[in-house]
């Protein structure tokens, strides 16, 4: 009990910090990063930010390109964490312009004209628990340009307290935030999108999966036809919870890919804050999901800080992963046995492929 005590003051001391917002440049930059939002936040009329933590029950649209600095290391990203912190275009993730509150057919429509050009092609990103607008914003852009993703780049926003303490909160918003989430997947069909792919971490992974779980039930799958495979990184769900989506879902998206660490502090704590020994992120024995068709992709050697988002954070794992090739590699399971990535090592568990990634030797 004393021990918990301490981990509950520490993460008290860390829920103080300041946190990422939004900041602008003073003029619009042309390599700059579209990023498509819809999101569930309320404005906050205490800070003045167009997305607080209070819930919209209206699901809102927002376009932002965000410039990245030129010379940032891989798998870095700073930005200002106060009003009056001055704004580095050369070392921060800024805003070069945006549009809040769209009309739908204006945000239909100039999702429609990106999506040409990257032949319907859309990335939808789920942040996870404790994440304020603006650091899930910008965790995207990181992404973006540390994986090179391919497509349009779309942002789901649902209202995390951004509070280490927030989460029953955020439990609670991910349940309001379903509806939402469903209406930006029509909207991008809508648009003209031919295949989404969904990245989601933490408990925007239940969100996801409860998404996919309730168009299932109520026999509408077939307005998910678009959605051309899901990425779970470092997923806080029970794992009995996961198994009962996933039958109610029935056929899973493909590919299917899970990242979990057994080094996830983050998830550990969920664990002890729900009562629940472990969490699909951190599961050990596949096994207990072995009927399933899903990758998982084991990445506790690349162990970052808490270990609950390293396929972000991680440098050496970005690189490792970095190259469209061998982002495939992982994705197309089969090909592993005759490439060279890393010092992997592929066990099939009935339906599930479990992937063990670990530093290439020498590097």
């Amino acid at each position: 009990m004393a021990r918990f005590l301490i981990v509950i003051l520490m993460l008290s001391l860390a829920a103080c910090a300041p946190r990422g917002r939004l900041a602008y440049l003073d003029h619009p930059v042309a390599d700059a990063r579209a990023i498509f939002v819809g999101s569930t936040r309320a404005p906050d009329p205490q800070t003045g930010q167009p997305f607080g933590t209070a819930r919209s029950q209206q699901l809102r649209l927002a376009r932002f390109d965000v410039a990245t600095p030129p010379d940032r290391k891989v798998a870095e990203i700073a930005y200002p964490m106060t009003d009056t912190s001055p704004v580095d275009p050369d070392k921060q993730f800024l805003v070069s312009q945006s549009e809040i509150d769209m009309p739908r057919s204006a945000f239909q429509s100039e999702l429609r004209t990106a999506l040409r050009k990257h032949d319907g092609q859309a990335v939808l990103f789920v942040h996870g628990f404790n994440n304020s607008f603006a650091e899930g914003l910008y965790r995207m852009a990181q992404m973006g340009a540390d994986f090179d993703l391919p497509g349009v780049m779309v942002h789901y926003s649902w209202p995390s307290r951004a509070n280490v303490l927030g989460y029953a909160y955020d439990r609670d918003s991910v349940l309001f935030a379903r509806d939402g989430l469903e209406e930006l997947i029509d909207d991008l069909n809508a648009a003209g999108a031919k295949r989404i792919l969904i990245v989601a971490h933490s408990l925007g992974s239940e969100l996801v999966m409860e998404v996919l779980r309730q168009e299932a039930i109520a026999h509408k799958q077939g307005r998910f036809s678009t959605i051309s495979g899901v990425v779970l990184i470092s997923p806080d769900i029970a794992v009995d919870v996961f198994k009962t989506q996933a039958d109610a879902i029935g056929t899973l998206p493909t590919p299917f890919i899970i990242f979990t660490s057994s080094k996830d502090r983050a998830l550990q704590l969920s664990a002890r804050l729900t009562g629940k020994r472990d969490r699909l992120g951190n599961l050990e024995d596949v096994s207990r999901i072995a009927r399933y068709r899903v990758t998982v992709i084991n990445v506790s050697a690349f162990n970052t800080g808490d270990g609950h988002f390293n396929v972000v954070t991680s440098p050496a794992l970005i690189r490792l992963l970095d190259s469209a090739q061998q982002v495939a590699q992982v994705l197309e399971v089969e090909q592993l046995g005759r490439t060279g990535l890393g010092d992997a090592v592929v066990l099939t568990v009935e339906n599930t492929t479990q992937i063990i990634l670990a530093p290439i030797s020498g590097g």
